[in-house]
């Protein structure tokens, strides 16, 4: 059984939904030391954990997508089919993004650590 385009597009999303959520922690994760209940986490060098960088790489590359599929294929869906190419992969890009940030979070995975 051969792929359709709607296929392509799903496994492309599903794909960038792991590359995303592993790059958002290892670009931006700090190694978090255990903090005292008072000061609340820190990273080692004393900064902060900042995880809205995080989540703009998932929208950024969400909406890159869009944009890409937009130029490159949009034009052979008609018009009433264009809203397929904002959703055809979207909770799946998204869970995968989440788990791979968090399960690369909870292991103590960062840059620091390669």
């Amino acid at each position: 059984m051969a792929l359709t385009l709607l296929d392509k597009i799903y496994w492309l999303r599903v794909s960038l939904g792991a590359i995303g959520g592993v790059s958002a922690e290892l670009l931006t994760g700090c190694k978090v030391l255990i903090p005292p209940a008072a000061s609340g986490g820190a990273c080692v060098g004393g900064a902060s954990p900042d995880y809205s960088t995080g989540i703009l790489i998932g929208l950024f590359l969400y909406i890159a997508t869009f944009y890409l599929l937009k130029w490159s294929v949009g034009k052979s869906f008609d018009k009433d089919q264009q809203r397929k190419l904002y959703t055809t992969g979207v909770g799946s890009f998204a869970m995968l993004f989440v788990f791979f940030w968090v399960l690369l979070f909870t292991l103590g995975v960062t840059y620091l650590n390669l």
